[in-house]
């Protein structure tokens, strides 16, 4: 049973007042985000996502006390909108072949979406946030290899040592960023590309 004070004008004005803030939190992190799509984090000052937003400068602070809470927010915006591909999903996959060509498809359809914030954000690596970001990245494809490697018919150390560094060679964005920009690949070709890379460089045929 509710309570009397739940619809109590004083409660409504509280309510109103959360609601606000929460919206003028989502539009801030939202201008952060695109500033980090479009100039990258080291362009991403109060001034300018204040301006984006519509806001005072003030208001951002209140909200954004420092860098490293305005990153948290738009990482938080940016995971939420597209987030990245995860490799426990891929276990269930036996076939080391079908499973290394639906994280690649996965990862491939990850960075073209997100082409020019990944860029920006390695452009912008000497940035104390952006550096812990990348190191963050980095352990998920780490990961990532750990689950892909597994399955394939490696039959020496040295097999098994190329075969991961092939696998993570697949994952990074540059090696997409050369193959689907620069060359010109779909991102299908792409994929086709690096699963003949790894098996060869596994000795598998």
């Amino acid at each position: 049973m509710r309570s009397l004070k739940d619809n109590s004008p004083r409660a409504y004005t509280l309510r109103a007042r959360a609601d606000k803030q929460a919206k003028t939190h989502r539009v801030l992190a939202e201008a952060a985000y695109e500033l980090h799509s479009t100039l990258g984090p080291s362009k991403a000052t109060i001034s300018a996502i204040a301006e984006r937003a519509g806001v005072q400068r003030l208001t951002v602070y209140r909200h954004f006390p420092d860098q490293e809470a305005i990153f948290a927010a738009c990482t938080a915006h940016a995971f939420a909108k597209d987030p990245p591909p995860r490799p426990e999903q891929w276990r269930a996959i036996e076939d080391p072949d079908l499973r290394l060509r639906s994280a690649l498809r996965q990862f491939y359809g990850y960075y073209r979406r997100n082409r020019q914030l990944l860029a920006n954000l390695n452009r912008d690596a000497e940035l104390p946030v952006v550096a812990a970001a990348l190191e963050r990245r980095a352990k998920l494809l780490a990961d990532s290899v750990s689950v892909l490697r597994g399955g394939w018919p490696l039959d020496s150390s040295k097999a098994d040592r190329m075969a991961t560094a092939a696998i993570g060679h697949a994952l990074d964005f540059g090696a997409w960023t050369s193959l689907a920009i620069t060359q010109g690949l779909s991102d299908e070709e792409a994929v086709e590309a690096m699963l003949a890379f790894v098996k060869s460089a596994a000795g598998v045929t």
